[in-house]
């Protein structure tokens, strides 16, 4: 006889892990548009299981909603295997839909099991309204140039690039104060986290490593920064 599955008691750690992974929920379902349902189950209730969901439509569920038995029979192995991705798999529903779905499991830091990540997405939607959900509100987006660096030196190489190009369009300044505005545009923009970056773009102004020291310190105080945060040498 095969044992019971039954509902399991989760910590307050568990909740929040739950909880920071809700957030994971919205960001797929917007990215992939409205045909691609993203839902988050919790092992604590099967009845009202599912405690985070987006697009929700594509199969007609919402918050509070059951567990599936294929979450459940996911459960049933989980305790089994350490391979906590799923192969992906289809599903044809009545109503016509064919979603191909992929299970994630989710388990805290003591690697139990404490719910589950379900990605369902609507394959038999019409092929231009797939399109028009993933580009929907592009036009009034916000166009921002991303970089993907292959190294840390390449983000820093990048940004000093792109900041140069845009202090190098100001005139009637003196190179002083074009290195400090160098320096505060890449201190905003978060690049003296990065190893190492403070020696890389001191080498590139020009000046020694105290001097940008020097300068972030004066950027912090324009800011109204009191503490000095640690910064990678």
């Amino acid at each position: 006889m095969s044992e019971k599955i039954r509902p399991r008691a989760l910590s307050e750690e568990d909740h929040k892990i739950l909880h920071i992974i809700s957030t994971i929920v919205e960001g797929i379902g917007r990215q992939f548009g409205k045909f691609c349902e993203v839902v988050l189950f919790s092992l604590e209730d099967f009845e009202n299981a599912i405690v985070a969901i987006k697009n929700g439509q594509v199969t007609g569920r919402s918050v509070g909603g059951p567990m599936t038995n294929c979450a459940l029979s996911a459960f049933k192995k989980a305790d089994m295997t350490r391979d906590d991705v799923s192969e992906p798999f289809y599903n044809k529903r009545k109503d016509g839909k064919t979603l191909k779905s992929t299970t994630t499991i989710i388990r805290n830091f003591q690697g139990k099991v404490i719910g589950f990540l379900c990605i369902n997405f609507d394959i038999s939607a019409p092929f231009a309204e797939v399109i028009e959900s993933l580009l929907d509100h592009i036009s009034g987006a916000k166009e921002f140039s991303e970089q993907f660096p292959a190294t840390a030196k390449d983000l820093v190489d990048t940004s000093f690039n792109e900041v140069m190009e845009e202090i190098h369009r100001r005139t009637g300044i003196s190179p002083t104060q074009k290195n400090k505005l160098v320096v505060e545009a890449l201190y905003k923009r978060g690049v003296f986290h990065v190893k190492n970056a403070i020696d890389i773009v001191a080498d590139k102004l020009g000046v020694s490593r105290y001097t940008i020291y020097n300068y972030i310190r004066e950027v912090k105080t324009a800011l109204g920064e009191t503490e000095i945060e640690k910064l990678y040498v």
